[in-house]
């Protein structure tokens, strides 16, 4: 970010880690797409439960 002309404080920067983190959404939105979430749906509204798989306990 300092590369690209942004402020970083150094108290912030020390509590950052190079972990992976393009999975985590840092703007507070969530975009989904109702249709494909609705269709999930039982008929009375709910989603399946998750079964577990044989090898986990």
């Amino acid at each position: 970010m300092r590369a690209e002309g942004r402020a970083v404080d150094d108290e912030l920067l020390a509590h950052t880690s190079p972990a992976h983190s393009e999975n985590v959404n840092f703007f507070g939105t969530i975009n989904v797409e109702v249709d494909t979430e609705l269709a999930k749906l039982d008929p009375a509204g709910y989603r399946p439960l998750r079964s577990r798989r044989p090898d986990s306990t």
